[in-house]
C-alpha cells in the first residue's frame, strides 16, 4: 500500500470512515426520482462525453 499516492488515500477517508462506523448507513434502493437522474446524466455523458473530466483525473 506505499504505493499509493497522498491524494488518493485522502479522497478514501469519506468511505472507509463509512465503512468502519456502525452508525452509518449506505442506501442501496434508489428513488424512481434519483433513477432518472442517472439516466439522464448518462445521457448528457453519451452527447458530450469530452465534456466530463474522468474519475482517475479527479483523483
Amino acid at each position: 500500500m506505499d504505493d499509493i499516492s497522498e491524494s488518493k488515500l485522502i479522497a478514501l477517508k469519506p468511505l472507509l470512515f463509512a465503512l468502519a462506523n456502525e452508525s452509518v448507513v449506505i442506501e442501496w434502493d434508489l428513488t424512481d426520482e434519483e433513477r432518472v437522474s442517472i439516466m439522464q446524466g448518462m445521457a448528457a455523458y453519451e452527447k458530450n462525453p469530452e465534456s466530463y473530466i474522468p474519475l482517475d483525473k479527479v483523483m
